[in-house]
């Protein structure tokens, strides 16, 4: 027993040995290479952790919105050059670059697909009311980009509006690019029924031609080397007027009635100027002398009056005003009886179906090609922004809407509205009008197109080809194919 003992002591000792001995060898190996080299050492160790959270947002590319917007697919309403079926515009830093239907798009483009929609210039309001807060430049300080009256604004087209002195754009969200400018304008009272105020407009006039008449004279006596005296500002000299024969400012009336319109052409006649005249109810009656004179008007094809029965001439309200007006080549904008935009008055007054008023001037025989005109170019014009807005041309500025059928369809929507080349309105992500006919979406069309396709094979594949019947299976025989084979003869 003792002996046993001693053997298995021994053999426990061996082990151990062994063991040890096994380990010095291998101990002395990793001794024998200090580690004295930093470098090996940072090569081999993994940086710290908080190094590594800290170079990972430098290795992030962030990408930056594309300057480019492209409107695929649509008919383009350019007002001024027709309309071009299924087309592009390629726009770019805010302004259109390019209007075709050959328009090569940069990858990075934003795209919208317009297939089956029509592509309109922004619509322009003059003279609105609600929007913009203040007068003049401060109109910009008084812009609530965020309100309900631009959403709503933006839904009905409009991309542009005038009121408070100043030209704004709907610019949802952002107050840059939101003022245009302002209106060079100067308000003039002409009334039948004010005779001294007729007469002190015209005696004012009379002293700004006088001195404008000495001042051509004094510059033409400098070209001939003559020496003159420093001209003098007469008495009584009114600068807003000077202006206005000068042509650096419009003048603004108010009429509606034939007499108080016939006064302003006699006016205009005599002091020549650029002028703008709101209402023009009976305008139709004078529309010849008002484009001789070269005004411009801003008027209300629903604005009705009853003629007058005691008076021998024409008078009251016609559907047929803008239409005279047209063809006796005056410029005009529409505006609704209400200036601003309403949720809770009679449909079609307001602002938000501006496109209804021009409707209604079209069923007084007014061309549709001129009602577009009234709502965009020309109504450009009458602000002096027509360099810039009111008609879809290379060069001017972004201002698009998008719509699902005829502008002047009661039954049409604005499904996106663009200013400045930003898309600033999409009905299918607003909450107003989003439940009325929405679009379909993407994957759906994508799913409904592939699943026409399908169908469209399989008729190819069952169809006979001309070399005799079809490869089909015996189980997809129709009945009239089993009933010609041939059965099999005893």
């Amino acid at each position: 027993m003792n002996r046993q003992m001693r053997k298995q002591n021994w053999l426990t000792a061996l082990a151990v040995l062994l063991f040890l001995f096994g380990l010095g060898r291998a101990l002395p190996a990793q001794e024998e290479e200090p580690l004295e080299e930093p470098a090996e050492i940072e090569v081999e160790t993994p940086p710290p952790a908080e190094e590594t959270e800290e170079a990972e947002p430098e290795a992030v590319e962030v990408a930056e919105e594309s300057v480019y917007l492209a409107i695929v697919g649509g008919d383009i309403h350019s007002v001024t050059d027709g309309v071009t079926r299924k087309g592009i515009v390629l726009c770019k830093n805010g302004r259109i670059l390019k209007v075709g239907r050959r328009v090569r798009i940069p990858k990075d483009a934003r795209v919208i697909d317009a297939t089956g929609m029509r592509v309109y210039p922004g619509l322009i309001a003059v003279d609105t009311s609600g929007f913009m807060r203040g007068s003049g430049a401060s109109s910009r300080d008084g812009f609530d980009p965020f309100s309900l009256m631009v959403d709503l604004g933006l839904a009905g087209g409009l991309t542009t509006v005038h009121g408070s002195h100043a030209i704004g754009k709907l610019t949802r969200g952002s107050l840059e690019g939101m003022l245009v400018g302002t209106t060079p304008w100067v308000r003039l009272s002409w009334s039948s029924t004010s005779p001294s105020g007729r007469r002190s407009l015209r005696a004012s006039f009379q002293i700004v031609r006088d001195y404008l008449r000495a001042e051509r004279a004094q510059a033409l006596d400098k070209e001939l080397g003559e020496e003159v005296d420093e001209l003098k500002e007469p008495k009584g000299l009114n600068k807003d007027h000077l202006r206005l024969l000068r042509g650096e400012a419009m003048a603004r009336f108010s009429a509606n009635s034939l007499k108080d319109l016939s006064g302003i052409c006699d006016l205009l006649e005599e002091f020549p100027m650029q002028s703008v005249i709101f209402g023009g109810r009976e305008a139709w009656a004078c529309a010849g002398r008002l484009g001789r004179v070269n005004a411009r008007l801003v008027l209300t094809p629903r604005s009705k009056q009853m003629a007058d029965k005691r008076v021998n001439r024409p008078s009251g309200w016609s559907i047929e005003n803008a239409r005279k007006l047209w063809d006796a080549g005056v410029e005009f904008a529409i505006l609704p009886s209400q200036k601003s935009i309403s949720t809770g008055g009679i449909a079609g007054r307001d602002l938000l179906t501006l496109p209804m008023e021009a409707a209604f001037a079209i069923r007084g025989g007014l061309p549709q090609k001129a009602a577009l005109r009234a709502i965009t170019l020309d109504a450009a014009k009458i602000l002096g922004m027509a360099d810039r807005l009111g008609s879809i041309q290379v060069g001017k500025d972004a201002d698009l809407i998008i719509c699902d059928g005829d502008l002047f369809d009661y039954r049409t929507f604005v499904q996106w509205a663009v200013v400045n080349g930003a898309v600033v309105y999409d009905k299918q992500a607003m909450p107003y009008f989003a439940h009325i006919r929405p679009r379909p979406e993407p994957q759906k069309v994508i799913e409904a197109i592939t699943d026409a396709l399908k169908g469209d094979k399989v008729e190819e594949e069952s169809a006979p080809t001309e070399g005799g019947e079809a490869d089909a299976p015996e189980a997809s025989v129709t009945p009239a194919e089993s009933s010609t084979k041939k059965e099999p003869q005893d």
